[in-house]
């Protein structure tokens, strides 16, 4: 009798403790994967991200994925407890229990899957940040100067950089940022693979070490990737063609942020129908747009000449 009233006597939900620390880990990962991201991106980077339904979007799946892979833990693991307590040994039903597990690890896979997917999301939505950022840094530091036919404050083309040097260094420094979010399998490599993988070697040799293997076209086809995926724009001057020398100057920053998970890439291109972009073969993105404004810092003509006391 007083064993029976022990029994009863037992917190019946066994199954939280693990449910707990199987959430905590999940969402330890989503928060690595964002803590990366927003190193390179800025410190307030999530807090400008947050204002974008897209990004809660993709915290919102990156959450509810946690929860479910969680739950499904915990839902396991009291299933075991109970055989266990009801047959004293875990042997009498196991083949019972790998039935179970079969039946649920397809959907656990699919929800971690998931998890992941929309946690590369979140990262690779502060990485487009970060690169209206360099864009619009950029601009205001080249617009003024003097470049071929470009007088100072002027551009060729407000919107294509293919014929204007300024845009293009401009739509160069939004690539650099959104590199590393790119396809690594892409049909081409950049015209700058040799370049980065040189780059990438001499940094290693400095350290008495040999480069990695992704040190060459692997970096070359997401640089190309970036390359083909991402548009800027900048707004023209508010009075006729000449950028006035404290002016500010917006840069929209639109990139196709690669979707690199199997399977859970087609589930979050539904999910995020209006900017999801089917590449073919399986493979999907989703537009990420952008703005960046900043002032036109001019150019000084002058070189200011310092006073030291003797």
């Amino acid at each position: 009798m007083t064993n029976a009233s022990d029994n009863s006597a037992r917190p019946k939900r066994r199954w939280v403790a693990p449910a707990v620390v199987l959430l905590c880990a999940a969402v330890a990962v989503c928060v690595i994967v964002v803590s990366i991201a927003q190193r390179a991106a800025g410190g307030d980077a999530i807090l400008t991200a947050w204002k974008s339904s897209q990004f809660r979007l993709f915290a919102s799946v990156a959450g509810v994925s946690a929860l479910l892979l969680a739950t499904c833990g915990g839902v396991l693991w009291r299933v075991g407890r109970r055989r266990i307590e009801r047959m004293g040994r875990p042997d009498a039903e196991s083949g019972t229990a790998i039935l179970e597990f079969a039946m649920v690890l397809p959907f656990a896979m699919m929800i971690s899957l998931l998890m992941v997917q929309s946690s590369l999301l979140m990262g690779g939505y502060l990485c487009v940040n970060y690169a209206s950022y360099c864009a619009a840094r950029s601009a205001i530091v080249y617009i003024p100067q003097e470049m071929r036919d470009e007088p100072r404050n002027q551009l060729l083309d407000y919107e294509r950089h293919s014929e204007s040097d300024k845009l293009w260094r401009v739509h160069r420094a939004a690539v650099w940022a959104v590199m590393s979010t790119g396809d690594g399998n892409y049909e081409r490599e950049s015209d700058y693979t040799d370049v980065l993988t040189e780059g990438v070697e001499g940094i290693y040799a400095a350290y008495g070490k040999s480069a990695p293997n992704w040190a060459g076209s692997y970096i070359g086809k997401k640089m190309a990737y970036a390359e083909d995926n991402t548009t800027i724009e900048v707004t023209p001057p508010m009075v006729e063609d000449t950028y006035g020398e404290h002016e500010d100057i917006t840069v929209v920053v639109t990139h196709n942020l690669y979707l690199s998970v199997p399977y859970a890439n087609r589930v979050l291109a539904l999910l995020d129908e209006e900017n999801s972009i089917d590449l073919g073969d399986g493979k999907y993105a989703t537009r990420v747009t952008i703005p960046c404004t900043l002032t036109n810092e001019g150019v000084q003509d002058f070189i200011q000449v310092e006073d030291f006391p003797n």
